[in-house]
C-alpha cells in the first residue's frame, strides 16, 4: 500500500506522467545509447577491451568456442555482421540495443515489485546511471555481460509473468528466457539458480512454481541449451573445463580463500557502488527503517517480490562464499557479477521508495543522475578525442589502419594472420575479411594452423623469444629461424589536439612461415 501522506509527486505512482513511463524510460535510454554510440564510431573503429575475442570467435558460427564461456552473444554479433561487416558497428549496435532492452524490462519488472508505481519504476531504471560499471565501465568493454544483464531483466519480468497469471504462454516465455540465459553467461546459471531457490523460499510462490508450468519452462530451458551441451560433450576435456575446479581449503590455499571470502562481501558492494551509497544519502529514513523492518523469514499468504530480491541478494553473496570455499573462486572482475546483483537495484528503489518524504528529495536525486551521467559523458569523449593524458593504454589511437596496410603490402596474399593477442587480431579482422585471423588461445582452429602459409604477427613488447617460447609447439618443425628473420613495422600516432605527429609510436614484429610439409 503506497503512503498516501506523502507528497503528490512521490506518490505519481500508477498514473504518473507520460515519461513515468515504458515510452518514456525506453525514449531515455534510446537517446543516451544514440549519444554514445554516436560519439564513439566518430572516435574511433578500433574495438574496445573485450570485443577482440569474439571477433576472432565469429569468423565461423560454431556451436561453441571456449568452454567456460557459452555462445550466445557471440551468435548475436555473428548475425548482426551478415549485415554490418566485420568490426565496430555491431558491438555499438547490439551492445546499446541490449542496454535499452535492459532499462525496458528492469522498469516494467519494478513497477510489478512496486505496485505499479511508474515513477519509481523510472528512477530504478535511471539509477543504473549512478552504477561505476554500467556509467562507465560498460562503454570501455563487456561484451557477453551485457546480454546476461538483459537476460536477467527479461527472466525476472517473465517470472513475474508466471506466478502472477499462471499461464501456460508465460512459463514458456519464462523457459525461452532461461535457455537464452544459459547461452550467455555462467554467471547467469548461478542467477537462475538463486532465482529457484528464493522462490521456493516462499509457500506462495513455491505453489505457483511447483507443477506442471515450472516443469514446462523447465523443459523449453534446458531444450535451448542442449545444442551447445552436446558440444561440450563431444570432445574430452571440454565439460571439466566449464566447471568450477572443485577443491576444499588446504594449508597451501588459505590465503586465497581468506581473499575470495572477503571479495564475496566486498565486491557486490563495489559493482553497486556508488548508487547503494547515494540512496541513504538521497532519502535519509531509508537506512533506519530498513534495519527497522527487515524480516527474513519467508512470506507465508501471499507473494512478496521486494523481499524475494533481498532473498536472492543474499544467497548470491552465500554462492560467492561457497565458490571461494570449494570451487577456487578467489578472484574475478568486478563487473562479472552484473547478472547476480542487477535486480538489488529494484530491492533498494524499492527501499528509499517507503523512506521518501518530500517531492525535494526525489528531485535531488534525480538531478544528482543527470548530472552523473553528464560527467561521466564528459570523462568518455575526453577518453577518447583527447587520449593522452586523459586515457594511458588508449586503445582508440593504435593505428591499426596503417598496420593492415603494411601487412598487406609485405606478406603474401590471403596468408592467415597467426597472432599471439587477441586485441591485436580482432582488430585487424575488418581490415582482412577474406584471411583468417589465427589466435593462439582458440582451440577450436588449431587443426588449422599448419594446414597453409600464414604471418605471424606480434607486438614487439611480447619479445622475440617469449614468442618462440608460447608457439614452440605451432613452429616446432620450423625451428626458431622463422623468428630470427622478422621483420618490424613502426608506426607513428597521429591527429593528437595538441601534440605533434608520432608523440607515440606502436611496434610489431612480423614473419612469414611456410606451410608444413
Amino acid at each position: 500500500m503506497l503512503d498516501q501522506t506523502r507528497p503528490a509527486e512521490a506518490r505519481a505512482g500508477k498514473g504518473g506522467t507520460a515519461l513515468y513511463s515504458l515510452g518514456g524510460i525506453l525514449t531515455a535510454a534510446g537517446l543516451y545509447a544514440l549519444v554514445h554510440v554516436t560519439a564513439r564510431l566518430i572516435a574511433s573503429l578500433n574495438l574496445g577491451e573485450d570485443a577482440p575475442v569474439t571477433e576472432i570467435f565469429v569468423q565461423q558460427l560454431q556451436l561453441g568456442y571456449l568452454s567456460d564461456r557459452p555462445p550466445l552473444y557471440d551468435w548475436l554479433i555473428w548475425t548482426v555482421q551478415q549485415v554490418t561487416g566485420p568490426g565496430v558497428v555491431a558491438y555499438q549496435l547490439l551492445k546499446y540495443a541490449l542496454l535499452v532492452v535492459t532499462c525496458g524490462f528492469l522498469f516494467l519488472a519494478a513497477r510489478r515489485v512496486m505496485a505499479g508505481d511508474n515513477l519509481w519504476a523510472f528512477l530504478t531504471a535511471e539509477s543504473l546511471a549512478l552504477i561505476y560499471q554500467i556509467s562507465w565501465r560498460f562503454h570501455e568493454g563487456f561484451t557477453y555481460q551485457v546480454g546476461a544483464m538483459a537476460l536477467v531483466a527479461l527472466t525476472f519480468w517473465a517470472f513475474l509473468r508466471a506466478v502472477d497469471a499462471a499461464r501456460w504462454r508465460d512459463f514458456a516465455l519464462l523457459g525461452l528466457f532461461a535457455g537464452l540465459g544459459l547461452l550467455c553467461s555462467q554467471e547467469y546459471w548461478v542467477f537462475l539458480a538463486v532465482l529457484v531457490v528464493a522462490a521456493l523460499l516462499q509457500p506462495a510462490l513455491r505453489a505457483r512454481l511447483v507443477g506442471p508450468g515450472g516443469a514446462l519452462a523447465g523443459a523449453i530451458a534446458v531444450a535451448l541449451f542442449a545444442p551447445h551441451l552436446v558440444w561440450l560433450l563431444t570432445e574430452p576435456g571440454r565439460e571439466a573445463a566449464a566447471l568450477p575446479d572443485w577443491q576444499l581449503p588446504d594449508a597451501t590455499n588459505w590465503g586465497e580463500v581468506g581473499q575470495g571470502i572477503r571479495r564475496a562481501f566486498t565486491e557486490p558492494l563495489m559493482y553497486l557502488a556508488p548508487l547503494m551509497f547515494i540512496y541513504p544519502l538521497m532519502f535519509p529514513r531509508m537506512t533506519r527503517q530498513t534495519l527497522r523492518e527487515a524480516r527474513l523469514r519467508p512470506a507465508a499468504n501471499a507473494p512478496d517480490f521486494e523481499q524475494l530480491i533481498l532473498h536472492m541478494t543474499l544467497l548470491s553473496v552465500a554462492a560467492l562464499v561457497f565458490g571461494a570455499l570449494a570451487a577456487g573462486i578467489w578472484t574475478y572482475p568486478t563487473h562479472a557479477l552484473m547478472p547476480l546483483f542487477l535486480l538489488t537495484t529494484i530491492w533498494l528503489a524499492a527501499r528509499a521508495r517507503r523512506a521518501v518524504r518530500t517531492s525535494g528529495e526525489i528531485r535531488r536525486f534525480v538531478w544528482l543522475a543527470v548530472v552523473i551521467t553528464l560527467v561521466a559523458l564528459g570523462g568518455r569523449l575526453a577518453n577518447m578525442y583527447v587520449l593522452e593524458p586523459v586515457c594511458s593504454i588508449c586503445r582508440w589511437g593504435e593505428p591499426y589502419s596503417d598496420l593492415a596496410r603494411e601487412i598487406a603490402r609485405q606478406t603474401p596474399t590471403g596468408a592467415d594472420i597467426f597472432v599471439i593477442d587477441d586485441e591485436l587480431g580482432g582488430n585487424l579482422r575488418r581490415f582482412f575479411p577474406d584471411r583468417r585471423i589465427v589466435w593462439a588461445g582458440q582451440p577450436p582452429f588449431s587443426a588449422e594452423r599448419a594446414s597453409r602459409a600464414r604471418v605471424l604477427l606480434w607486438d614487439h613488447r611480447e619479445g622475440d623469444r617469449a614468442v618462440l617460447r608460447s608457439l614452440r609447439g605451432e613452429i616446432a618443425a620450423l625451428g626458431p629461424e622463422p623468428i630470427m628473420r622478422a621483420k618490424t613495422i613502426k608506426i607513428p600516432w597521429t591527429g593528437h589536439l595538441w601534440k605533434p605527429d608520432g608523440y607515440r609510436h606502436s611496434t610489431w614484429r612480423f614473419t612469414v612461415l611456410s606451410p608444413k610439409g
